[in-house]
């Protein structure tokens, strides 16, 4: 039995405009305040290279050093009733933004790319998949049943899809916002305090749960002898979920790793080994070879039964 494990580069191979530097573009055109916001609150160099991890690190004192001229002093002339909220007003504004405005321009992107109809790799229609895709491809172009794919972070299937979307920096109880107030803390600051508490916590991809919400499909990994990782970069934030499947399969299952180039074949190679998988088990390959690693008669069989 065959694993295979979808990421975005697969997406990429068969010509879907799905990089993150599409969904700048796709952002920059649709909702220029989005854009200026994600442009201010995140270091630009690795926000649209590495866009899900980046959310972890937020510029958290900017927000604060915006908000801050709203905290008027009750003794001011300035003082107004809504002062009572208008710094707290100011930066959950600013992580609504950032939060549910990107994740709602996030799945209507998503819903608009292009999925063009062709074949590009060897695939088994039978095998079992775990995508971390949110588009159709292995149902659009390969017909895959839907009943042998599991979406890990879910499919766009319409506006209201919720998608997965977030970082693998675990919220610390020693760097919340909110760890030194107490009864003498103003209201204001300590409400706060607690809007930015609640973005790490909810931009924080936890992965143990989505392994527990899905753990029959990896309870029936113990039968694969064959895995094939397609345009996945094993990336921090998904890396829990290699280290579950690694744990469920034999010590003689083979991996197949596809690479984008020579600077990322090594780094990915020493991912897999850090992951337990004996070097002799690992073969490396790019996408438009991948039917070089199924022998001749196999590939044929997969390739030409669509």
């Amino acid at each position: 039995m065959k694993l295979y494990i979808i990421g975005n580069g697969f997406d990429i191979h068969h010509g879907i405009k799905s990089k993150y530097s599409d969904f700048k573009d796709y952002v920059e055109k649709n909702d220029k305040v989005l854009f200026d916001s994600l442009e201010k609150y995140f270091n630009q160099d690795e926000l649209w290279s590495d866009f899900e991890e980046t959310l972890a690190y937020i510029d958290t004192d900017t927000i604060l050093d915006d908000a801050s001229m709203f905290l008027v002093s009750p003794a001011s002339d300035e003082w107004r009733e809504s002062a009572n909220h208008d710094y707290q007003y100011e930066i959950d504004n600013a992580i609504e933004i950032v939060t549910v405005r990107l994740k709602n321009h996030f799945t209507n992107w998503i819903l608009q790319l292009q999925i063009p109809n062709s074949k590009k790799v060897a695939l088994n229609r039978k095998s079992k998949y775990l995508t971390f895709n949110y588009t159709k491809t292995l149902e659009q172009i390969y017909t895959i049943d839907s009943k042998n794919i599991l979406y890990i972070h879910n499919k766009a299937i319409d506006s209201n899809s919720l998608l997965i979307l977030g970082h693998s920096r675990k919220p610390k109880q020693e760097e919340s916002f909110s760890r030194n107030d107490d009864e003498d803390t103003d209201f204001r600051v300590a409400e706060g305090n607690a809007i930015l508490d609640k973005y790490f916590n909810d931009t924080y991809k936890n992965t143990e749960t989505i392994i527990q919400e899905n753990i029959g499909f990896f309870t029936q990994l113990k039968t694969i002898n064959d895995v094939y990782v397609l345009g996945h970069s094993i990336s921090p934030c998904d890396i829990r979920y290699f280290e579950e499947i690694k744990q469920r399969l034999s010590n003689d299952a083979k991996w197949t790793v596809s690479y984008r180039d020579k600077d990322n074949k090594k780094a990915l190679r020493d991912k897999v080994i850090n992951l337990g998988v004996s070097e002799n088990k690992i073969e490396m390959i790019r996408l438009d070879e991948i039917h070089k690693c199924i022998p001749k008669r196999i590939f044929y069989k997969f390739y030409f039964s669509f």
